[in-house]
């Protein structure tokens, strides 16, 4: 298993930044069913928020904007620039920036912050760490958090998918490593590196991905009570991309979807693949 270099991942993430908001296939619904879940849970005794991972603050910024006290922590300098304009522009002053890695948070004491959201990558690109970025996450949060992470059933169909063309006569290794331990990085096997040309700078990974039995049982020996565990976003990857492209030439649908999306989550199938971009699944818990 490879290890994460996280001075690789900043020049990564950076490389990444100018991009990081350009929606792509379900994007878009998937942010938008995480604000819903944020939303339920900005209850009156909730007044700090850490953002692991802010990124260029599709978060962080908003929340401050309506008043919470809010650090955004990001590994990226240039996803913290940007983060930082979107502030400026109106003048915010409950927003503070901090530069760091989120498997280590120790500039922060334990129960320092009443939410604390950290949304896919702050856990899933610290690849064999990911445990490490889960535990931090709970340690520094008082009352709740909102996390989201790679779902190894999607990973698994989108690898499969795309080693198709290596051969044909055998799935690439990388499958049943996703399969076995849900782990993916670009330098592990030979054609890991042919997968990912194209990508930000041809690479991606480490990745960790996991399933929603992983999930549960780490909150828990952590001590967190669990309030929602579910995939996010299955109905997208299942309706697929035509779909969507219609979908978003009929505004009028637009948030009847998202609620369908959010009740499929639900009520329907709360252990499937999740969405096709970004996180698949989401857990809240509390203390």
């Amino acid at each position: 298993m490879v290890k994460t270099d996280y001075e690789l991942e900043k020049s990564w993430w950076d490389a990444k930044a100018h991009k990081e908001e350009i929606d792509m296939f379900d994007e878009k619904i998937n942010r938008e069913l995480r604000w819903k879940e944020i939303n339920k849970h900005l209850t009156p005794d909730i007044k700090t928020i850490l953002d692991v991972g802010g990124g260029t603050g599709a978060f962080s910024v908003p929340l401050a904007q309506r008043g919470y006290s809010v650090v955004h922590f990001d590994i990226s300098d240039k996803m913290i620039e940007l983060a930082k304009r979107k502030a400026e522009e109106t003048k915010l002053k409950n927003i503070t920036f901090e530069q760091g890695i989120s498997t280590d948070l120790s500039r922060f004491e334990d129960n320092s912050f009443d939410l604390v959201i950290n949304m896919d990558g702050p856990v899933s690109f610290c690849g064999s760490d990911a445990e490490i970025a889960i535990k931090e996450t709970i340690r520094v949060a008082k009352k709740k958090v909102i996390m989201t992470v790679s779902n190894r059933a999607n990973m698994i169909v989108s690898i499969l998918k795309s080693g198709m063309r290596f051969s044909n006569e055998r799935f690439i290794p990388a499958i049943y490593e996703m399969f076995n331990n849900g782990f993916w990085h670009t330098h592990q096997y030979e054609e890991n590196k042919e997968l990912v040309k194209g990508c930000t700078n041809d690479y991606l990974g480490p990745v960790k991905a996991f399933l929603p039995q992983e999930i549960k049982e780490i909150f828990e020996n952590y001590g967190m009570k669990i309030e929602r565990l579910t995939s996010i976003g299955t109905l997208t990857n299942l309706c697929g991309k035509d779909f969507l492209e219609k979908l978003y030439e009929k505004p009028g649908l637009y948030d009847e979807f998202l609620e369908l999306c959010d009740r499929y989550d639900k009520e329907i199938c709360p252990y499937s693949t999740g969405s096709n971009q970004r996180a698949g699944l989401i857990i809240v818990a509390s203390k």
